[in-house]
């Protein structure tokens, strides 16, 4: 066997990981000349099928690039020169001295704090709703299409037919409230549950046969309603007045972290937050899509401390101390850099007349307007 080529490519793999892991931090090539100002400018790229991509040469030397392909979109920035018939760009890498967090500003907490706080509230209760009551989630159906001219003269068959299947359906919608009923109790069992989501299942198939025939007998499908669900599986209902003022006599209060990465104007979710007391009550919770995470205040504790789990499935954590919060907002930069490794770290492209050809992308080239 051939060892050579493995070998350079996974010390290629280890140079790329320590860098990326701020054990090596290079500078841009020493080759890659001045920015050219008649250069600048937005450039698109065509010639690479199923492929967008942009490129930003600014006049003061540096450079924005974006890529999408399939599902995967990818960014850059740095720095760009040109030496000859050569363009190259640099990309920013992290810098070797630079903390992944870092504790930024604290707020007092207002009415836009509370707003999160009730959505979170919210979500959490109906992620609760989901998960014991599983069967509860609708199942869209639409009926197939029968057209006017292929459509069937009725007959007694047919409405007989029609009149069944509503008996099968008002069957299944009652043994459906029975064992939903059953299956949301406290002391439910596994078997319970299942019992629950077959007999909903079977419920739908029903009501959608009913549907069915009632049309094929050119009959109006009668209203024979659905399950009567259980009080533990409804969600409370929509307040007519959540978008109008919350009076402060009104606020909930707490504490809450924002976890993001203001450069990318970016927010993390998905991240553990575990919010450590001045008396030794630990709280978690975890970060939304618009990245706050809240814990409830403690008479005479504040928060001290915070502890970040990364939803990467890692395990990778950090401890931030902060000064005392017992009530307010705490905001927690992440330099997101470090956590994606650039889309390359040199990119060369050649100048031929208005257009720049990178390499190693085959036809593809970068055009001005």
């Amino acid at each position: 066997m051939n060892v050579g080529p493995i070998a350079d490519d996974m010390e290629q793999q280890l140079e790329s990981e320590g860098r990326r892991m701020r054990c090596v931090q290079p500078g841009p090539p020493a080759d890659m000349g001045k920015p050219d100002a008649a250069l600048a400018g937005h450039y698109y790229l065509s010639g690479v099928m199923e492929t967008g991509s942009e490129l930003l040469l600014k006049a003061d030397g540096r450079f924005e690039w974006y890529i999408s392909y399939g599902a995967v979109d990818q960014v850059a920035k740095g720095r760009w020169g040109r030496t000859g018939q050569t363009v190259t760009l640099a990309a920013d890498l992290p810098a070797g001295d630079a903390p992944l967090l870092r504790v930024d500003e604290a707020f007092p907490w207002d009415e836009m704090a509370e707003r999160r706080l009730r959505d979170a509230e919210r979500v959490r209760a109906a992620e609760a709703i989901a998960e014991r009551c599983p069967w509860t989630i609708g199942v869209a159906a639409s009926p197939s299409l029968i057209l006017a001219e292929d459509r069937p003269a009725p007959g007694p068959a047919e409405r007989a037919r029609a009149e069944q299947t509503r008996r099968a359906a008002e069957t299944a919608r009652d043994e459906a409230s029975r064992a939903a009923l059953k299956g949301a109790a406290a002391s439910a069992s596994e078997a319970d549950r299942t019992a629950a989501e077959v007999a909903m299942v079977t419920w739908y198939e029903a009501h959608y046969e009913m549907e069915q025939a009632y049309r094929a007998a050119t009959m109006p499908v009668p209203d024979i309603g659905a399950p009567v669900v259980p009080a533990e599986c409804q969600a409370a209902p929509v307040d007519a007045a959540a978008d109008a003022p919350i009076p402060p006599s009104q606020w909930r209060r707490g504490v809450g972290v924002v976890v993001g990465d203001p450069s990318r104007e970016m927010r993390l979710s998905r991240v553990g937050v575990t919010f450590v007391f001045s008396d030794g009550h630990r709280e978690t919770a975890e970060t939304s899509r618009s990245g706050w995470a809240f814990a409830s205040r403690r008479n005479g504790a504040a928060v001290e401390q915070l502890v970040l789990t990364w939803p990467d499935g890692s395990g990778r954590s950090a401890s931030l101390p902060i000064k005392p919060l017992a009530e307010g907002v705490q905001t927690v930069a992440v330099d997101t850099q470090q956590l994606v490794a650039p889309p390359f770290e040199v990119m060369r492209l050649q100048v031929q007349g208005r257009d720049l050809i990178p390499e190693n992308m085959g036809r593809g080239r970068y055009s001005r307007n």
